[in-house]
């Protein structure tokens, strides 16, 4: 038995266009392709192996994460280093005028320049870099120093004071200073004012820093310390022997008591200027570690990179073709769907 069937012309007008929303769709992913260079849906393509390809790009933000680290951290070794050197640098200045001049004359031509060098020693130490007090520790938010010579008073130079007047019944600059000994200024260097300039006193008076230095994680491996605190020892050593030779009124005691007294400056400068060195050297340690790490990693990246690109790039002559090929089969569907409208029985009604 034969039937019949029924075809109207919104049917034909709409066939070619029942494929145009996944030709479009195609088109998309192909063209998102070419221009990334990388699979449209990874997880579609790679399967259970986009885990792997999850995997490469984790590690690599490590990498990246801790180059980023690093180049803080060399910026705080950097500035850290400058600052050292200045601090340095002056200290041994100080020493060599000392040693210049003969004993009975040090004490007068030392005092103004160690007063101002007292205050280039509080500058340095409050050195910043990228918002961060170098010297901190890891209270890198406050600045470590006040100035000594400060007004008011500083809380350092309130206790030096103090710790004079307690030691000798008066304070310094006073005519009753004339009198004093080279046994009594050796008693109080080394007694009350030495443990002014203790690691604790030195904290509650002088400095905000932290003694925890920052550790840095340079590699997958590695960690360095990348600071050095304002409470360390060649930094109290230098205070000391600044505050003796600007802070005690030398000029006002006997000469042997000068001589005593400038004696005790020159041992503190030549303890600080050599431990300065060694501190130094540790930064430079350092440095060259971030240097070393920073190189291992650009090879690792470099190497991680061709595993990802292994795995996600698309062949682009692949992908250029299928925009080809898809723009051809819309031109040929839209093509087509005008020379279907244009059929009509009217036409063939004569």
């Amino acid at each position: 038995m034969m039937t019949t069937g029924f075809i109207s012309s919104l049917n034909l007008w709409n066939a070619p266009r029942t494929g145009m929303s996944r030709l479009q769709s195609d088109l998309a992913t192909a063209t998102k392709e070419i221009a990334t260079g990388r699979f449209a849906d990874i997880g579609a393509t790679l399967g259970g192996g986009v885990a792997g390809a999850f995997g490469l790009r984790g590690q690599s933000a490590v990498l990246a994460a801790l180059t980023q680290s690093n180049a803080a951290a060399s910026s705080r070794l950097e500035a850290s280093q400058s600052a050292l050197k200045e601090i340095q640098t002056a200290a041994e200045a100080t020493l060599n005028e000392l040693l210049a001049l003969p004993a009975d004359q040090r004490a007068k031509t030392v005092g103004e320049s160690a007063r101002s060098r007292l205050a280039a020693l509080a500058g340095a130490l409050n050195t910043s870099a990228s918002g961060q007090f170098v010297f901190g520790g890891t209270n890198s938010s406050t600045a470590p120093l006040t100035p000594y010579e400060d007004s008011p008073p500083s809380a350092a130079k309130q206790a030096v004071d103090a710790a004079f007047t307690r030691f000798f019944t008066f304070a310094p600059g006073s005519p009753a200073a004339s009198a004093i000994t080279p046994t009594q200024i050796e008693g109080f260097i080394d007694g009350l004012l030495a443990d002014t300039f203790s690691e604790a006193n030195w904290s509650g008076t002088w400095s905000a820093a932290s003694n925890r230095t920052i550790d840095s994680k340079i590699s997958l491996t590695e960690t360095v310390t990348t600071s050095v605190s304002a409470n360390a020892e060649p930094f109290r050593q230098l205070g000391m022997a600044y505050v003796i030779a600007a802070g005690l009124g030398l000029s006002d005691l006997p000469a042997d008591t000068q001589r005593a007294a400038t004696s005790k400056v020159m041992d503190l400068l030549g303890q600080a200027t050599r431990s300065l060195t060694t501190m130094r050297a540790d930064l430079g340690r350092a440095q060259s570690q971030i240097g070393e790490a920073n190189a291992r990693m650009v090879k690792q990246t470099a190497l991680l990179t061709g595993q990802i690109r292994d795995l996600e790039s698309v062949d682009p002559a692949e992908a250029k073709s299928r925009v080809d090929a898809i723009t051809t089969q819309m031109q040929m569907s839209y093509g087509l769907t005008a020379q279907l409208r244009s059929l009509s029985l009217i036409n063939f009604i004569s």
